[in-house]
């Protein structure tokens, strides 16, 4: 807009010192040309000139007609135009040039029709329009894709990110193609595909239209992009490139190969976490420096729920507690009352040092269901009752006391207490004559 602003400040000031001398002239004059090479190649880069000139001055930039041609690529004016000069039946002109650029990608005459362009024209202001007449091109060739007319030049690049490569690192392969005279948008894109061993990312391409520095259509210039990013460690090689194209020129089909590389893919290192775990969880448990095992929160809550179980049901565990105690008093009482109780007592005495029969006279009791030693050896043989007389006797007849004694006679109460055990299950009494319990009663009476 700046350059548009500058060329009407210049065209105003043209138009000023030209029209001094015209100033009687009743109204200024704008005219419109349009200007093409009457012949043309199929895929060639067509410029069409369209000047717009007047014998004032513009107050404003020329409002351009849009072309629109089947089958042909138009690229506008991008926005700014060259200054031009001249005479045209004895009239001096000045204005401005816009090229329009035109390619046909097939054989045949291209019809360009009368262009209208309007502009406010000084010092009036008032809106002008005129146009052109109309054009016919041309166009010669064979029809086919990637035409190109013009010196065409491919380059390629390699970018290694990083360098030297590792897994999990990124090759771009750039393709670069220049042509002179060639839209940027006719150009082949360049065929960069899978490779093995590689996950491809393509980029768009870019695209970009070379002028001379003045706004002068040069060429067109395409670059295309991939990037691979390897996936595997080892030594891989990415696979040459080669673009085919026409020459417009000639119709020779033309081909550029572009040499591969190989790459050597290191394994990747193990990267180190970019902050420490065990620091954050430190800062979490305000810098306690343990962790509870992983079995101690189930325990917990199996604790808690038994604790639960055992509040709920207080009454019936008390009421079981209660039984339970009396279950085992009861069985206390009748152990202490057992034969086997008296009898292990016993056995203790007999391995004391005091020479008393306390304990035995009390499993003797229980045993046989006798108060006294003699009674309860009637029923055994003459030889295990010489053995209680002679212990009672060195107990507490003679006042001598030997040592084996005592050990005698727990060694024979063994076979004492199996004798007893099999009269009580025979359910056997003791002969009447033997009983200590009937002559007792049989006393009573004779003394009565």
């Amino acid at each position: 807009m700046m350059r548009l602003a500058r060329q009407c400040c210049l065209l105003l000031a043209l138009g000023m010192a030209t029209a001094l001398p015209s100033h009687a002239q009743d109204a200024p004059v704008l005219r419109v040309t349009a200007k093409a090479p009457a012949k043309g190649l199929t895929g060639a880069t067509i410029e069409m000139h369209l000047e717009v000139m007047t014998t004032t001055w513009f107050l404003q930039p020329p409002e351009l007609p849009k072309l629109d041609l089947p089958g042909v690529m138009v690229t506008p004016p991008a926005g700014h135009g060259e200054l031009v000069r001249d005479e045209q039946d004895g009239l001096a002109l000045n204005g401005l040039r816009y090229t329009y650029l035109i390619s046909a990608e097939s054989a045949g005459a291209i019809q360009i029709p009368a262009l209208s362009v309007t502009a406010r024209l000084g010092p009036g202001g008032a809106p002008t329009t005129a146009e052109s007449a109309p054009l016919s091109i041309e166009i010669t060739g064979e029809s086919g894709p990637a035409k190109i007319v013009g010196d065409l030049t491919v380059t390629q690049a390699f970018e290694l990110a990083p360098d030297p490569m590792v897994q999990g690192g990124r090759i771009t392969r750039s393709v670069t193609q220049r042509a002179d005279g060639v839209q940027p948008m006719l150009l082949p894109p360049a065929p960069l595909e899978d490779v093995a061993n590689f996950k491809r990312y393509p980029r768009e391409p870019e695209v970009v239209t070379l002028t001379d520095g003045r706004g002068g259509f040069v060429g067109g210039q395409r670059i295309d992009r991939a990037d691979y990013v390897a996936e595997e460690a080892g030594r891989f090689t990415l696979p040459p490139l080669t673009l085919h194209w026409t020459d417009g020129g000639s119709g020779v089909p033309q081909s550029r190969t572009l040499p591969g590389r190989e790459v050597n893919i290191q394994a990747a290192p193990k990267a180190a976490p970019p902050f420490s775990l065990q620091e954050d969880l430190a800062k979490l448990r305000h810098g306690l420096r343990w962790s509870l095992p992983a079995w101690v929160m189930p325990t917990l809550i199996g604790m808690a729920l038994m604790l639960l179980i055992l509040w709920l049901g207080r009454t019936w565990w008390m009421r079981l507690g209660r039984s339970v105690a009396a279950a085992g008093r009861r069985g206390k009482a009748r152990w202490l009352a057992s034969e086997p109780h008296y009898w292990l007592e016993w056995r203790r005495e007999a391995r004391a040092g005091q020479p008393v029969l306390s304990a035995c006279y009390r499993w003797i009791r229980r045993i046989s269901g006798e108060v006294a030693l003699r009674p309860a050896m009637a029923s055994l043989e003459e030889q295990d009752r010489l053995l209680a007389e002679n212990a009672l006797r060195q107990i507490y007849g003679t006042g001598e006391h030997k040592a084996d004694w005592r050990a005698r006679l727990a060694a024979r109460s063994r076979v004492w207490r199996k004798a007893w055990r099999i009269h009580k299950r025979s359910g056997q009494a003791l002969p009447d004559e033997l009983n200590p319990v009937n002559q007792r009663r049989d006393a009573r009476k004779g003394r009565s």
